[in-house]
């Protein structure tokens, strides 16, 4: 029983010092600070706030606090990954004419991981970074589906070069 509770102690203790020295690292440190600005696009049916919920949960927040400067994109909630990268591009171009930086860091979720490659792929020369967070990276096109509900070979069509894994 001892045992069991100076245990518990050295665990709770270690755990309240761990958490401390990452709170004393980050917090207003410019821990988040980057090069060039963060941009952050939404997945399929994205939306600024739904019933008091931001769709990115205090996360442009967190970063600004500790030195980042983002920027939260809009694009079409439901529409091609074309349509939805030229819009993307249109507003990465006002962010570097804003911001004064050459270059800005992408970050895109779930259809916007599709997205901010789209960017980079056209216009690799406004962007020093991709970051795609629970995004699809092999497309899936509407043939494809209905032939694996059929049980018959997917078609294989060549994929578009930006939706291809992207490096910097």
């Amino acid at each position: 029983m001892n045992n069991n509770k100076t245990l518990l102690a050295l665990c709770l203790g270690s755990a309240l010092a761990f958490s401390s020295q990452a709170q004393a690292a980050t917090a207003g440190s410019g821990y988040t600070e980057t090069r060039y600005p963060i941009v952050l696009t939404h997945g399929m049916l994205g939306f600024d706030s739904l019933l008091g919920i931001d769709y990115w949960y205090g996360i442009p927040t967190a970063l600004r606090r500790d030195g980042a400067q983002v920027y939260v994109t809009e694009v079409s909630q439901l529409n091609t990954t074309e349509l939805r990268g030229e819009e993307l591009l249109a507003q990465v171009e006002e962010i570097v004419a804003i911001s004064g930086k050459p270059k800005v860091n992408l970050i895109g979720h779930s259809h916007g991981g599709p997205t901010v490659r789209y960017v980079a792929g056209v216009r690799p020369d406004l962007v020093a970074s991709v970051t795609s967070v629970g995004a699809p990276h092999k497309a899936l096109t509407s043939p494809t589906c209905c032939a694996r509900s059929r049980k018959a070979p997917p078609a294989k069509p060549s994929p578009p070069a930006w939706s291809m894994p992207w490096a910097a």
